[in-house]
């Protein structure tokens, strides 16, 4: 019978694994890493703790936690605040940056799976064989 997972394991988007992950896990990641990178003391959404809730529903049932998880680090890693903007929220980072960097994740994701698959070729694929050729 597996465990019930609480909430404060849901918060903790560090080990808990991809499969686990709500939008809680996600919000948690977005906060803790504001706090982190940007010394963000108070977090304030974008729009609103509803908008920002449904905008990472939609991108984890769409994308997967996986996906998400690098998206943010991605995102976290380029984004420069301002004193206009000190830090970044989830909702702008899933309303502005997602749509140009997921599908550079979904593409590095798809090669690592293809690569695992062809080993002999060193995962590149018939075309890329062809093309190297």
């Amino acid at each position: 019978m597996p465990t019930r997972i609480n909430a404060a394991q849901r918060k903790d988007w560090r080990t808990l694994p991809p499969e686990h992950w709500n939008v809680r896990t996600v919000h948690a990641m977005v906060i803790d890493l504001n706090a982190e990178k940007f010394s963000v003391e108070k977090y304030v959404p974008m729009r609103g703790w509803g908008f920002e809730q449904g905008a990472i529903k939609r991108a984890l049932t769409e994308y997967g936690a996986e996906a998400l998880r690098e998206t943010i680090e991605r995102a976290f890693a380029e984004y420069r605040p301002t004193a206009q903007y000190p830090q970044l929220t989830a909702g702008f980072l899933i309303a502005y940056m997602l749509p140009r960097i997921m599908p550079q994740v979904l593409a590095e994701q798809k090669r690592r799976e293809q690569a695992a698959e062809n080993p002999a070729n060193g995962g590149m694929s018939a075309e890329e064989v062809a093309g190297w050729l």
